[in-house]
């Protein structure tokens, strides 16, 4: 018969996987002394994202990692750092979910983010806190949009004044045929 500790534990590695397998991105983050209020309130933050955060040790991260069949290594993840481990899953944006956690580690110094897995690339903190500080993807896309609009704006304005043009040169025509 098997211990219910070995069982449990295999549960949960079977969870993280199936999460690994459901949700597109992630990111690790490593927390200390975290009061579980400030817990709750990332928690309540991720819902509107359809995102989720999970607590788990790191070794059992790092086989589900093997066990999920994702293209990630558990070591771009620095899973040997002691404490404990958090893992935000996010079918979302995952711009807006860097922002919100570099946000929330500045505030609650005590969380720090180790990596994530974003469309199919494991992406180091430093790309982290860069796309941190892009902005959203609606403001990205309206700003590509205006770039886009810009120069047909300014051709149309080109073809009207050259139109205009034409039509003030053939009235100062018209004027002249009449007066002789």
């Amino acid at each position: 018969m098997e211990k219910s500790g070995k069982i449990c534990k295999e549960y949960m590695v079977k969870e993280i996987a199936d999460r690994f397998k459901n949700y597109p991105n992630f990111f690790v983050t490593s927390f200390n002394n975290v009061r579980v209020g400030e817990m709750e309130e990332l928690r309540k933050s991720l819902k509107k994202d359809i995102s989720t955060y999970m607590v788990t040790k790191n070794t059992m991260l790092k086989q589900a990692m093997k066990k999920s069949g994702i293209n990630a290594r558990a070591e771009d993840f620095d899973t040997s750092t002691s404490g404990t481990c958090g893992v935000l899953f996010t079918k979302g944006d995952p711009v807006a979910m860097s922002r919100l956690l570099m946000n929330f580690s500045k505030s609650h110094d005590k969380v720090k983010v180790r990596a994530a897995f974003v469309n199919g690339e494991t992406i180091s903190l430093d790309t982290i806190k860069f796309m941190s500080t892009l902005p959203s993807r609606d403001v990205l896309l309206s700003m590509t949009l205006a770039g886009m609009k810009s120069p047909v704006t300014g051709f149309v304005g080109i073809l009207r004044n050259l139109l205009s043009n034409l039509v003030g040169v053939v009235d100062a025509i018209g004027k002249k045929k009449i007066e002789k």
